[in-house]
């Protein structure tokens, strides 16, 4: 993808693209934040890994060539000395390659990091559109992690259903997600989306010390980075109790007609406007607090581009990205419906392979019977 998009050499900082390129992966939260760890990629030939001096050893299993890492994140007032020291290990690193000249496709780097390599003379661009591409499709690998992750996923929901009762407050069943997870080789949760009765309303309300009361729906996503670190991204709805209101299975019924429509569209060829066109609309009380997105990617972390609402003037208008639906792309097609100053809502998403018989589910755990009956 960098041939294709005519970028010679890449410098990755992103903790998914760093994993992409060489396998390797350190610390990947506290990494994520503080620029400790990056990789040259170049289109021709191996990578070349800077990891945290303390990790070198770890990452030598997998990958040829590990050098210490630059880092000046805490440096204060000679952070930017410290940067420019980076800069030209970098150009010096460029030359070993034959590719001091060329511009250096970077994903992301701090602002000291950008006048390093604007004083050192390097010219960069952005290596987005060459790591969405690549990352889009799934290799036969992924695939198969992506199985067993959605083996993972339906134990954590099982295990979350079956902690559900009177008296539970939403982090205690928020560490029953995590436990499924970790016990079964999972790496861990990116979001602490449990929320219950009035919690679910908005939806994105992360767990706290409420209280889960009888009648009241649970609703969680799993948000989680599984077996290998790929991405187990499910959401659904549960009640608290046997007996739902009839306003509460209107919510139910709406994000799940919703989400069943959207897996139905779910075919190679067809374009992001043409599904956002075909897929369900929410009913009119339900659409101003629908969620963001309709669609989005899943890798090693959420991917996009997504498809969003193509009638959603909520905020900055989203741009409707002119690509289309490729054979084994993972897709999470999710819904909320929740009307606003409700004291519920319904949040529910599915994980699929797109196939060339259209989708496949990752994850297959059960909806909520005792809301669709």
């Amino acid at each position: 993808m960098l041939k294709r998009h005519d970028l010679p050499v890449a410098l990755l900082y992103n903790t998914a693209n760093i994993r992409y390129a060489t396998g390797v992966d350190v610390m990947a939260v506290w990494t994520a934040g503080t620029f400790a760890r990056y990789c040259l990629v170049p289109a021709e030939g191996a990578p070349i890994l800077f990891e945290y001096k303390g990790s070198i050893h770890v990452s030598q299993k997998v990958v040829r060539d590990v050098r210490p890492a630059y880092t000046w994140q805490y440096g204060g007032a000679a952070a930017r000395d410290m940067a420019r020291e980076w800069a030209r290990s970098i150009r010096s690193a460029l030359r070993e390659l034959g590719l001091e000249c060329e511009c250096l496709a970077v994903d992301k780097v701090d602002a000291a990091g950008f006048l390093a390599l604007q004083e050192e003379g390097i010219a960069i661009t952005d290596v987005g559109a060459a790591t969405v591409d690549a990352r889009e499709v799934k290799t036969p690998e992924e695939v198969a992690l992506f199985a067993i992750n959605g083996g993972i996923g339906d134990a954590m929901l099982a295990a979350f259903e079956a902690a559900i009762r009177p008296g539970i407050r939403e982090y205690e069943l928020w560490a029953v997600l995590s436990d499924a997870l970790l016990r079964r080789h999972g790496e861990g949760l990116f979001t602490r989306l449990v929320a219950s009765g009035t919690n679910t309303n908005p939806w994105l309300t992360e767990a706290h010390d409420k209280v889960v009361m009888p009648g009241d729906l649970v609703g969680v996503d799993t948000d989680a980075n599984g077996y290998e670190g790929y991405v187990i991204d499910v959401s659904r709805t549960f009640l608290c109790g046997d007996t739902p209101s009839p306003e509460q299975k209107e919510a139910y019924r709406v994000a799940y007609d919703c989400v069943m429509g959207m897996f139905d569209l779910v075919r190679p060829g067809m374009t992001f406007q043409e599904f956002a066109d075909k897929a369900p609309r929410l009913p009119a009380a339900y659409a101003a607090q629908r969620y963001p997105t309709m669609v989005h990617q899943a890798g090693l972390e959420d991917e996009g581009p997504g498809i969003p609402y193509p009638d959603d003037d909520r905020g900055p208008r989203r741009i409707m990205p002119e690509r289309e639906l490729k054979e084994n792309m993972v897709l999470c097609l999710e819904c909320y419906a929740g009307k606003p100053g409700a004291p519920f809502g319904v949040k529910l998403e599915d994980q699929v392979l797109v196939t060339a018989d259209g989708a496949r589910l990752i994850c297959t755990y059960p909806f909520e019977a005792k809301l669709l009956d």
